[in-house]
């Protein structure tokens, strides 16, 4: 079996990359190539047919987006591009290529007012983010109808640069030991990548092996922490202060962030998932000026 995994140097891909290490895998990234990745602009449809064409592969996995609020707001063309065209792009050529696909999105399609959310409840996003996903997956089932739709949270793990995962910025805050103010309304299901990488193996299994499955399927852990319960986690995995962390309700005050986006993950068969562990990241924070 042959798969290509666009976004394979991200958080998410990484781990993905593993997750299919027994097949003959082909991995993308832009910018950052180290480890035999090949260099592939998702947004560019020669680009993708060019990788898809000598790979031929059986399966693709979809882990190209851009989900820094900094691009969303100083660079909306670019964010989406990464976000939506690039999905529409794969997912086009996976389906010329006969290749089953696995999408990945976000639980941020739902406004977190009445969770928990099932695959077929009705997505309504609040911010530019959730729509580009929303936009996204209409994109991706359109070019390719029998594709899974994988939807997940936040992710954490091991981590390579500062911006992989919101969680960095957390334990950031918490090391640097200056008076921080956390949000304590907003809940975030914390998921550790290879979780998600292991579902979305068993899902791309299952659809090689023509099992009929749903368009979306739901994956989270069941832990729920707002930022500020996440300080404190972290605080007290590594035995550091929490004195200067203070909570509040920036994010929720916003207007543009869910509440709570709870999937309701029951609908995915019991072979397909794996054991959700608890919420424990596995970098040390640290705390520069720079």
């Amino acid at each position: 079996m042959r798969a290509v995994i666009f976004g394979a140097s991200g958080l998410l891909g990484r781990s993905v990359m593993r997750a299919f290490g027994d097949m003959a895998v082909t991995g993308t990234g832009f910018g950052r190539t180290a480890g035999g990745l090949v260099e592939v602009d998702a947004t560019s449809p020669y680009a993708i047919a060019r990788v898809l064409g000598q790979a031929r592969p059986d399966v693709v996995v979809t882990c190209v987006g851009e989900r820094r609020p900094g691009v969303w707001s100083f660079a909306p063309d670019r964010a989406r591009e990464s976000n939506v065209d690039a999905a529409r792009l794969i997912a086009e050529g996976a389906h010329r290529e006969g290749a089953r696909l696995v999408h990945i999105s976000s639980d941020y399609v739902f406004d977190g007012v009445t969770p928990p959310y099932g695959p077929d409840s009705l997505p309504n996003p609040l911010n530019a983010y959730g729509r580009w996903k929303l936009m996204a997956e209409q994109a991706v089932r359109a070019a390719s109808p029998d594709a899974a739709i994988l939807r997940l949270p936040v992710l954490y793990g091991p981590v390579q640069h500062p911006a992989e995962t919101n969680l960095t910025e957390i334990a950031r805050l918490v090391a640097a030991g200056a008076p921080a103010e956390l949000d304590d309304v907003c809940v975030r299901y914390p998921t550790h990548v290879d979780e998600a990488a292991e579902v979305c193996r068993r899902l791309a299994d299952a659809l090689l092996a023509g099992e009929r499955l749903g368009s979306v399927v739901h994956w989270s852990a069941e832990q729920g922490l707002t930022k500020y319960r996440m300080a404190l986690r972290i605080a007290q995995r590594f035995g550091l202060p929490t004195g200067h962390l203070r909570p509040g309700d920036a994010d929720a005050a916003s207007g543009d962030r869910p509440v709570d986006c709870r999937l309701d993950c029951r609908d995915l068969p019991e072979a397909l998932t794996p054991a959700r562990r608890l919420f424990d990241i596995e970098f040390r924070p640290s705390w520069s000026p720079g």
